[in-house]
């Protein structure tokens, strides 16, 4: 079993983070993000829709459309693509509200977990868009 994100998410750093490196402002056909970055039509088109329906990029169809970031790369986090994509980050299921884990040990193990959800979160949440694009 590999601990990863999904297409879908990786797909959605790779097509923001293009957004991010180009000039700001600019209305970008997916198209040339599909192409540059390696990614279905298709699977973006779907991927745009979580988006822009997530508040962090902005669409407009037509010859001269295309997508665009809603706010400076700066202000994107990497948690909030993630989220927009798959919903929260949650490495255990016995963090979630939903199925409480009952066994031997369950508490012990949950501290665990949540300290390593915490690391991880804040790691995503403290990451930008912009910090992806400066990264050598």
């Amino acid at each position: 079993m590999n601990l990863q994100l999904t297409n879908q998410v990786d797909y959605a750093i790779r097509a923001m983070s293009f957004l991010a490196w180009k000039e700001q402002g600019k209305w970008i056909s997916s198209s040339v993000i599909a192409e540059e970055m390696h990614i279905s039509r298709l699977f973006l088109s779907r991927i745009n829709m979580l988006l822009a329906q997530a508040g962090l990029i902005r669409t407009q169809r037509g010859a001269r459309g295309g997508v665009m970031l809603a706010k400076p790369a700066s202000e994107i986090s990497v948690y909030e693509v993630i989220a927009a994509i798959d919903g929260p980050v949650l490495i255990n299921k016995c963090l979630g509200n939903s199925e409480p884990c009952t066994f031997p040990l369950s508490e012990q193990l949950k501290r665990y977990w949540q300290t390593t959800q915490t690391f991880i979160e804040n790691e995503l949440k403290s990451t930008t868009l912009a910090d992806l694009i400066e990264l050598q």
